[in-house]
């Protein structure tokens, strides 16, 4: 714990799953990479969950919260701070002093870099506190996502794009069975369609515990996680992984097979799913990244074609230990990216 002139305490792994998390609801851009859970499901993949907070004397008032996961490779620590940090910007000298406290970790925890993706929107307000951070010259995600608000169903279909209307009908007629999986379905469901997926189109693609972070999510009172399968002659041909944290759903993962293909069916899989969620009180959809360089344009397609609001964050940064390490660590993901 340490105390400084702004009356300020920075307050490490000091909460529970549940004070955490309410915790994190204190900041408008909170988020599932954030959340208790996603650390937990982190640690049964090798990584360490390091949760601080940065809060007035009396700690009620957060002026930061950071959960970062940290794992020693080759004997050497790095660090990853996925969704975060995120601030509160009222008051300038409390912001600014708790991101110092907040850069002071990789020098105590050693870290040899530490990459940060917050999902502060790059706004004038939000770029004066992170424009002293070094921009990762190698980036993992995108700045750019689609953020769509959950609303009536006939309200949807007249503020999408026309083709995308055109093919949510054409999907609906032809009769798919949208079914709802959770627990150890929903990560049994999907791994099935994806496995076909892969061989069909040739990917190789890295996805988390599905099953396990269903469990961590749903021991909570408001979130979990579902998969939404679409079956065709009880041939599952499209589903996707959606988490559900608070009043937010964040889309993980979409898989469809040729014939959901021909089906048009994951154009009324979304359909359906902004059905679902608007049913659960959900307000938000995070769709997820759009590419900064038109690489996936298909992709972007498809997800803009729904009329979403296009944000985009700060983006990803570094912290590191030296010049040196910074350069060391980008020069490894540059070379794992194209394996």
């Amino acid at each position: 714990m340490t105390k400084d002139k702004t009356l300020q305490i920075l307050n490490k792994n000091s909460l529970n799953n549940k004070q955490w998390n309410e915790a994190l609801l204190q900041f408008q851009e909170y988020n599932i990479f954030q959340s208790y859970e996603w650390g937990e499901l982190k640690k049964s993949e090798g990584w360490e969950p390091l949760r601080i907070i940065v809060s007035d004397n009396n700690c009620e008032k957060l002026t930061l919260i950071a959960q970062i996961v940290m794992k020693k490779v080759l004997g050497v620590n790095i660090a990853w701070c996925p969704g975060g940090p995120l601030i509160n910007t009222e008051d300038k000298n409390k912001t600014n002093s708790a991101l110092k406290k907040f850069r002071d970790v990789v020098a105590e925890y050693n870290f040899a870099n530490l990459r940060c993706k917050t999902f502060m929107e790059d706004n004038d307000i939000n770029s004066k506190f992170f424009i002293e951070f070094k921009k990762s010259s190698n980036t993992l995600t995108s700045r750019r996502t689609n953020i769509i608000k959950t609303m009536p169903s006939d309200d949807f279909l007249s503020q999408i794009r026309k083709k995308h209307r055109y093919y949510i009908k054409q999907s609906i007629k032809n009769n798919i069975d949208w079914r709802i999986r959770e627990n150890d379905e929903a990560g049994s469901v999907f791994y099935s369609i994806y496995a076909q997926m892969q061989e069909e189109k040739n990917l190789n693609l890295p996805i988390i515990d599905v099953a396990l972070f269903a469990k961590l999510l749903n021991s909570s009172d408001y979130n979990k996680i579902i998969t939404l399968a679409g079956y065709k002659d009880r041939e599952c041909v499209a589903a996707c992984v959606v988490s559900m944290f608070h009043r937010k759903a964040f889309y993980h993962y979409a898989a469809s097979t040729n014939r959901g293909g021909d089906l048009h069916a994951s154009y009324g899989m979304i359909f359906e799913l902004i059905n679902y969620l608007y049913s659960l009180d959900i307000d938000i959809l995070d769709f997820g990244g759009l590419s900064e360089d038109q690489s996936t344009a298909g992709v972007d397609f498809f997800k803009e074609g729904f009329n979403g609001e296009e944000i985009k964050r700060v983006g990803e940064f570094d912290i590191a230990k030296s010049i040196l390490h910074n350069y060391i660590f980008n020069k490894a993901l540059d070379f794992k990216k194209k394996r």
